[in-house]
C-alpha cells in the first residue's frame, strides 16, 4: 500500500482510501470497497426505513459464500438474519481467488422472497456471470430458507454498458433503483432511469457523498 494512500472515509464497516475514491473519477473499474460502501450506505442510511426488509451483502460476503467450505457458511450467515429479509442483494464477481480481490466483471443477483425468484441483472452483453450467480443461488438457498424446488432463476432486462469498466457502477445504480422500487413504491422502469449519462452522474454524486460524510467525521475545533 502506498504511504500516501490515506483514509478518506471510515463509515461503519466500510473503509475508503484515496486509491478507492480516485476510481470514481473514471474511466476506472469500481472495486469491492466502493460497492461495499454503497451497499452499506443504502441499507444503513438511504433506505434505513426498510432495513428490516433488506439485506445488501458486501462483495466480501458474496465471495465467501461462493468459495467457503459449506460447514463455515452457517457461522458467517446466521448473524445476517437472511430468512427474515424480503429482498437480498448479492453482488456477483467472477473472481475465483480465495485470498484477494479481483475479477473482471460485476453483476447483481436479487432474491425476492414473495416470488421465490433469484433475479439476475447484468450490464454486459453476454450474461457472463450467470453460471457464478447460479452457483451462489444454490449455496444461499438453505440460509434464506428458500424452496430449492420452487425457487426460480430469472435473467432480467438490464441497461447495457457501452464500455469495459462501468459494470460496478451499473450494479450500484441498479441496486439503488430496485431499493426504491421495492421499498418506496417507485414505479419508473429500470430501463428508463439508468442510462450511460446517469451512470456517469452517479460517479460524481458518490464523490460528493463520500466527501460530505468525511467532512461530518471531522471534529469541531
Amino acid at each position: 500500500m502506498a504511504e500516501d494512500d490515506e483514509i478518506v472515509l471510515n463509515f461503519n464497516d466500510s473503509l475508503l482510501r484515496k486509491s478507492d475514491v480516485n476510481l470514481l473519477g473514471g474511466p476506472c473499474w469500481i472495486n469491492d470497497n466502493l460497492i461495499a460502501f454503497c451497499f452499506e450506505y443504502f441499507e444503513r442510511e438511504q433506505f434505513n426505513h426498510s432495513a428490516d426488509r433488506l439485506a445488501l451483502l458486501s462483495p466480501s460476503i458474496a465471495q465467501f459464500i461462493k468459495l467457503a467450505a459449506a460447514e463455515d457458511l452457517t457461522v458467517a450467515l446466521e448473524p445476517l438474519n437472511l430468512p427474515t429479509k424480503e429482498y437480498v442483494f448479492v453482488p456477483i464477481n467472477d473472481n475465483a481467488s480465495t485470498n484477494k480481490a479481483g475479477g473482471s466483471h460485476w453483476s447483481l443477483m436479487v432474491f425476492v422472497r414473495s416470488k421465490e425468484e433469484f433475479r439476475y441483472y447484468d450490464s454486459g452483453s453476454s450474461n457472463e456471470n450467470k453460471a457464478v450467480a447460479r452457483n451462489l443461488m444454490d449455496r444461499l438457498q438453505p440460509y434464506l430458507q428458500a424452496s430449492k424446488r420452487g425457487s426460480k432463476f430469472i435473467v432480467m432486462d438490464c441497461p447495457h454498458q457501452n464500455n469495459g469498466y462501468d459494470c460496478g457502477m451499473y450494479v450500484i445504480c441498479v441496486a439503488e433503483h430496485l431499493c426504491r422500487e421495492f421499498c418506496e413504491c417507485y414505479n419508473v422502469q429500470l430501463m428508463d432511469v439508468i442510462t450511460e449519462t446517469s451512470v456517469q452522474q452517479k460517479r460524481q454524486q458518490l464523490l460528493k457523498l463520500i466527501f460530505d460524510l468525511a467532512d461530518q467525521e471531522q471534529p469541531v475545533s
